[in-house]
């Protein structure tokens, strides 16, 4: 996708209708070009060059949005940058995708000598406006890092061609019928985030950011700004039955809910759209790596199709899928294995990591960690995950990062971290950990302990003390026993 073409494509086919609001504040498509070509204009005085990198620490809002699309306009690497990092994993991310320059609050001080930090409302207001630079497909887009930082961070290069992804495959199974008006909690750091935002630039969507997300103000915000679309983790929907405002609201101009990031959960999609019989509930997946979504639920399935347990939909014509064993054999239709996905829509390979490239991409094939099926009419069917990821209400933790800091405690001798169920968020962070010498620790003092470290979604929310761990005789943790 060629960004700035897109944007002024837009400018000009509908240059007032409204692109981009957040609270009372509004930006037509005509107003957003000229506010991204004003930035552009002062990246460039400021001596940037393309494939440069830009790193972009701040909560949702405008301004985040005028610097992604300037920067993608030039050619220059966006770095976005999760708000829940702590300084030290936000220093080392800086560190490793080399980012040459920061916009993020005012408050933040980081002690890196050849990183600029830049004022985006001054950018803004003084740049003189600019055109675009010539971008191939192949060039480097942006990084999205979808873990911490113990050890070598996980960075997801995604070039121009991969940008072209989310709006393919939304497009595809008709989609854009529904995205005419869109409103955005997840942080744009995210590659759901990211999904918003190439919506609009790919169907002319408006896009609604919200702000810190309370159940009911959004519920309201739903009739306020006419939403058509959004898309939401199965917890978030229990959250908006549980409220008062469930009773206060019509929804009706709410089309469609998208339901992803965590297991699904049929009877809470039944009990929304028999309280809402004009809203459609259907799934999608991917990944980050992946460019997700590639994989949707058709527009016109039954409803009794749509809510099968673990269904998540039918791949674009363009995603090649196979079920394997752990010998890498091909399963049949119904057989559960790990799903494999391979098209130019993956990513070329984990940034400045060739190992775990190589670990996970193989002959072409993204090996996905996910476990599944798929049946004799082709729909895919996730049933758990075959690396140690735990998702807390949509979002990504990883054990070995939580059992990273925890393991720094001085009382800790040995710790395991797992998922265990949990009906609100999905899956809850669940901690098992032997003390030295047998050290008396109460959980509390652990939970303190993450919370200086973690973002709060990350910190266990189950502490458990033993004697020792179930271990294989090659001194493996078997976790399994722990959950």
């Amino acid at each position: 996708m060629d960004v700035y073409k897109a944007l002024e494509k837009l400018a000009q086919k509908y240059p007032q209708k409204e692109a981009l609001i957040f609270g009372e504040r509004k930006d037509t498509f005509e107003e957003l070009f000229i506010k991204v070509k004003r930035l552009m204009g002062s990246f460039k005085a400021l001596g940037m060059e393309k494939g440069q990198k830009i790193a972009i620490y701040l909560q949702n809002c405008p301004e985040y949005v005028y610097a992604y699309l300037a920067g993608l306009s030039l050619g220059i690497t966006i770095v976005p940058l999760d708000m829940s990092l702590k300084t030290e994993e936000l220093k080392n991310i800086l560190c490793h995708s080399e980012a040459e320059y920061l916009i993020a609050k005012e408050n933040i001080t980081l002690e890196l000598p050849n990183l600029k930090k830049l004022d985006i409302n001054t950018l803004i207001s003084q740049g003189e406006k600019i055109d675009g630079e010539t971008i191939k497909e192949t060039d480097l887009a942006i990084i999205i890092y979808t873990s911490g930082t113990t050890g070598i961070p996980k960075a997801v290069p995604l070039t121009y061609r991969h940008l072209d992804s989310p709006v393919a495959t939304l497009g595809y199974f008709g989609y854009d019928e529904w995205l005419e008006r869109n409103i955005c909690y997840i942080p744009l750091s995210h590659m759901g985030g990211l999904v918003y935002l190439l919506m609009t630039l790919g169907f002319g969507s408006t896009l609604v950011l919200g702000k810190k997300f309370i159940p009911g103000v959004f519920l309201k915000e739903l009739d306020k700004y006419k939403i058509t679309a959004t898309w939401l983790p199965p917890s978030i929907l229990e959250m908006l039955l549980m409220t008062k405002e469930i009773n206060e609201v019509s929804l009706k101009s709410l089309k469609a809910i998208v339901y992803f990031g965590a297991p699904s959960h049929p009877k809470l999609f039944m009990e929304f759209e028999k309280r809402f019989p004009h809203i459609k509930g259907v799934t999608g997946w991917g990944l980050t790596e992946s460019a997700a979504p590639n994989v949707l639920l058709p527009r016109d399935m039954p409803k009794e199709k749509r809510y099968k347990k673990g269904i998540v939909g039918k791949p674009a014509p363009w995603v090649e899928i196979k079920i394997v064993d752990e010998e890498g054999n091909m399963l049949l239709p119904g057989q559960i294995g790990e799903i494999l996905l391979k098209g130019w829509f993956i990513m070329p390979g984990y940034y400045k990591a060739p190992q775990l490239t190589k670990e996970v991409i193989k002959d072409g094939w993204l090996y996905t960690g996910d476990l599944g099926y798929l049946d004799e009419e082709g729909y895919l069917y996730i049933t758990g995950r075959k690396k140690e990821v735990i998702i807390v209400g949509g979002l990504n933790v990883y054990a070995s990062e939580v059992e990273f800091v925890i393991s720094e405690h001085p009382n800790v001798k040995e710790v395991a971290v797992v998922g265990v169920p949990d009906e609100l968020r999905g899956e809850t962070v669940k901690a098992v950990i032997v003390t030295n010498d047998g050290t008396q620790m109460s959980p509390q003092e652990i939970i303190n302990f993450c919370r200086k470290r973690l973002p709060s979604y990350k910190v266990p929310r189950i502490i458990e003390f033993r004697n020792s761990l179930p271990k294989t005789p090659l001194g493996k943790i078997k976790k399994a026993e722990l959950k």
